[in-house]
């Protein structure tokens, strides 16, 4: 039997709450397809209840600056009702086909005034670290995002592809409050920071959360897919939304259907959990 996942703690940013998925927009940047293929899928995700929708500098096109955050900004413009909250990320970017790295203060508050002028808004909900720059001190990086929401350019600073130990060093400059980091049920390598940061009262946006298993964990997902008459993609995101209260997967779908399927979410059962987890040591 499908059942819908209620009851549990959502993460918190910015003073909002964040339930079940995000929509990842790299996919729309780099999968191809049609401007308005891209923001019909961003449309489908809002109509499906997401409320968060994740993009970045870096998600462009060659000769396109900014690509995915135009495609946001083109799908919100006029929605009624609330508006999803909307993440973006600086200090990463396109050059042809390289994906430089800066985290100077004066590059950071740069590429933050292109993206509030691409998104058409006043402040940025959450803006990332999208790297961290070997060249630069973190808390010089981190310092220039504190300064950015102090001046009201964004309502909360985020991290991305970063260890636990510069998670804490960031959070002696600045209230850091979500971490974006890689973690799916194919690859758990990063649990312990997700399950770190819900101690910290921070949240977790996951990325690349659809990376496909092999071997034992594939076979298990799939069984349970089956009992559930579900899809093995919201499996393994029912999966990972169990393994912390702060987790937000962030789907990378480049289809209105894709999204919309990802949205529905589930609830796996102790069973259900406890075979997917032992396939995981096989």
């Amino acid at each position: 039997m499908d059942e819908t996942f209620t009851g549990r703690p959502d993460a918190m940013i910015a003073g909002r709450r964040v339930a079940g998925i995000g929509l990842g927009t790299a996919p729309l940047a780099f999968r191809g397809g049609t401007a308005e293929d891209a923001a019909a899928t961003v449309r489908a995700a809002l109509d499906a209840g997401v409320g968060l929708i994740d993009t970045a500098l870096a998600y462009t096109r060659p000769g396109i600056e900014s690509y995915a955050e135009h495609v946001v900004a083109s799908a919100l413009r006029g929605i009624a009702g609330e508006r999803p909250l909307v993440a973006t990320k600086g200090g990463h970017w396109r050059d042809g086909d390289r994906f430089p790295v800066d985290g100077r203060p004066a590059a950071l508050r740069a590429h933050c005034d292109i993206s509030l002028r691409t998104l058409g808004v006043d402040r940025i909900d959450l803006y990332f670290l999208h790297h961290v720059d070997p060249a630069v001190p973190l808390a010089d990086s981190v310092g220039a995002l504190e300064q950015l929401r102090r001046e009201g350019k964004i309502a909360a600073v985020g991290l991305s592809n970063v260890t636990l130990a510069q998670l804490d060093e960031a959070l002696a400059v600045a209230p850091v409050e979500a971490v974006q980091n890689r973690l799916s049920y194919a690859d758990p390598t990063d649990l312990p920071t997700a399950q770190a940061c819900a101690r910290r009262g921070l949240a977790y946006l996951a990325y690349a959360p659809l990376t496909a298993p092999s071997g034992p964990p594939l076979q298990a997902a799939v069984r349970v897919a089956r009992r559930r008459r579900a899809s093995v993609q919201r499996v393994m995101l029912a999966w990972l939304r169990e393994q912390a209260p702060n987790i937000v997967p962030l789907v990378g779908a480049s289809r209105p259907a894709s999204i919309r399927d990802s949205a529905h979410l589930l609830a796996l059962t102790p069973d259900d959990l406890t075979e997917m987890g032992a396939a995981m040591t096989t």
